[in-house]
């Protein structure tokens, strides 16, 4: 009767164990960037949240009364920037519905199809795709906000919890040092991603300004938002941009240019600097992890790869001390 020894056993339930787990993560990918990006969100607003309850008469509920206070001045925030923004967009679809019946004369023209046909296909082509992928998960990505409150709320117990699950008794000290630098690499991540947005923000801004596309501010902050969303949300402000342009019969060509060179040295140049000096990694390291995450799981994969390779880079580094403490 054929037998397994006890250590092919245990090579096999390993390999077993990691097969089961992949493919729950990717049965659950969906669930997993609402958590990710909830996560993301709740460091972002950690700093102010702490900053608020500094400032509430200490009592036992005052983190939940800070976290309230951050969401309702961010709520009227966006509130005001709306209502600040209103006309501007009414104007905006006005033009675009003025100039409806001008840009289907010019789709229909056969010299621009002749010249621009390719180009006009593969950009719908591309939009259509980033649109469709939008509308499919923007009922998850609504839940990011109320993922992160709970955060938030309970962020003290989940890093306590961490550290029980981890810890042995006589090693709590290692283990709950190492929960807190992975905690601040984490929090220097969302800052290092805000880094990023802003100045996507400020690139496109400048652009659509110098080449006369119209409402080049509100735009650009648009496409700094969207840079949290992964892989769509820039694509989904690059069209908006060059529909308005080419709507509006502004330089969109030359926009859609800009953007290009923009996203190649955003990732190739500015990204892995960025995240490498904030979690002290090599640029190179950055880019490759980038590289092989969006190549195994695609936008989740895009979102952890960078933190993955931090957190080992700690594990690494706390296990190298306890062995030269031992030795």
């Amino acid at each position: 009767m054929f037998a397994l020894d006890d250590r092919t056993g245990n090579v096999l339930t390993t390999v077993a164990l990691f097969a089961a787990v992949a493919a729950v993560i990717y049965a659950a990918r969906a669930t997993l960037v609402v958590f990710v990006l909830a996560l993301l969100l709740a460091y972002l607003l950690e700093p102010l949240v702490t900053w608020v309850q500094r400032l509430l008469p200490p009592r036992s509920n005052s983190r939940s009364a800070a976290i309230a206070v951050v969401y309702t001045f961010g709520t009227l925030l966006v509130a005001v920037a709306g209502y600040a923004l209103g006309p501007a967009v009414a104007a905006q679809l006005q033009q675009w519905n003025a100039s409806l019946p001008d840009a289907l004369a010019r789709l229909t023209d056969r010299r621009v199809l002749a010249e621009h046909g390719t180009l006009l296909a593969a950009g719908t082509e591309r939009a259509a795709r980033a649109v469709a992928a939008a509308a499919q998960n923007a009922g998850w990505l609504l839940m990011v906000p109320f993922v992160a409150v709970l955060l938030l709320a309970n962020r003290a117990a989940l890093i306590d919890g961490t550290v029980d699950v981890f810890a042995r008794r006589q090693e709590r000290t290692g283990v709950k040092r190492t929960v807190d630098q992975i905690d601040d690499m984490l929090a220097q991540y969302t800052r290092a991603q805000l880094a990023l947005a802003g100045l996507s923000a400020l690139f496109y801004s400048i652009s659509m300004a110098l080449l006369g596309l119209p409402d080049p501010i509100a735009l650009g902050v648009l496409g700094g938002a969207l840079e949290f969303v992964p892989i769509v949300g820039w694509i989904l402000a690059a069209a908006v941009m060059l529909i308005s342009g080419w709507l509006t019969h502004a330089h969109w060509i030359w926009m859609a240019g800009l953007i290009a060179i923009w996203r190649i040295v955003l990732n190739f140049v500015i990204s892995p600097r960025i995240m490498g000096d904030r979690l002290e990694l090599p640029p190179v390291a950055v880019f490759f992890a980038l590289m092989v995450g969006g190549q195994i799981a695609g936008v989740l994969g895009v979102i952890l790869s960078v933190p993955v390779l931090a957190v080992l880079r700690i594990l690494w580094l706390e296990r190298s001390s306890r062995q030269n403490a031992a030795a």
